[in-house]
């Protein structure tokens, strides 16, 4: 992760012009969602399977957003997918690992096609490091993954006319702040939480508070 400035912001926008093409080619799916804060909003989550990205999920789904939500436990993805519709809300499960490179920039391509823009995006997926055998598999997932997914996101949220980026890591807090320095001129917010040991709810409610247009000039902030 040791980058220059100049180098992150070269590699996180290279798509910028791949992204405007699917933005203008994407179509919308038939929406059941319900009228609410974030209705027309397209709202994409890395590791929403379970915990903190399952509760985000339905609470954006349940708030009026498209969700477009992702998790290697395909099992788990499609049962969350199932209940929010049945619950009225829009939402696909999308397998994906934000470990590969190829996997996130599927996942994130075919949330927009499939939506046709992207708004808000949670980059929510990690894992805990709990001892020396952990420490690859979470600099894997939980500043790797952070970097693949901004760096897919970025170009459809510029091409949306600006955005927010949400991130639930504590290893990405530089490459938090460095994006939002960056990509402030192009519309884009992006920010951190540390979720710690709330409750999957209460975390996901953090989630959307900060999403909201009450903190529309809130960047580069870390939120404990």
């Amino acid at each position: 992760m040791h980058m220059s400035r100049a180098s992150r912001r070269a590699v996180l926008g290279g798509a910028v012009a791949t992204a405007a093409g699917i933005a203008a080619s994407g179509t919308s799916t038939a929406a059941r969602r319900p009228a609410g804060r974030f209705a027309g909003k397209v709202v994409l989550i890395t590791g929403g399977t379970s915990g903190i990205g399952e509760a985000a999920a339905r609470a954006f789904a349940a708030a009026g957003a498209r969700v477009a939500f992702s998790g290697r436990r395909t099992a788990l993805g499609h049962e969350v997918q199932r209940t929010i519709r049945a619950a009225r809300g829009e939402a696909t499960y999308l397998e994906a690992d934000v470990r590969e490179p190829a996997s996130v920039q599927n996942f994130v391509d075919t949330a927009v096609r499939q939506y046709g823009r992207l708004d808000i995006a949670f980059n929510n997926a990690g894992v805990q490091v709990g001892s020396v055998a952990d420490w690859e598999e979470g600099l894997a997932t939980n500043a790797r993954g952070q970097f693949l997914s901004m760096k897919y996101e970025l170009p459809h949220l510029i091409a949306s006319g600006g955005g927010h980026i949400i991130s639930n890591s504590a290893a990405a807090q530089e490459l938090v702040r460095t994006a939002a320095a960056e990509y402030a001129v192009q519309g884009v917010r992006v920010n951190t939480i540390l979720a710690g040991a709330v409750p999957a709810a209460v975390a996901a409610a953090a989630v959307l508070g900060l999403a909201g247009d009450e903190f529309s000039y809130l960047t580069g902030a870390t939120i404990p």
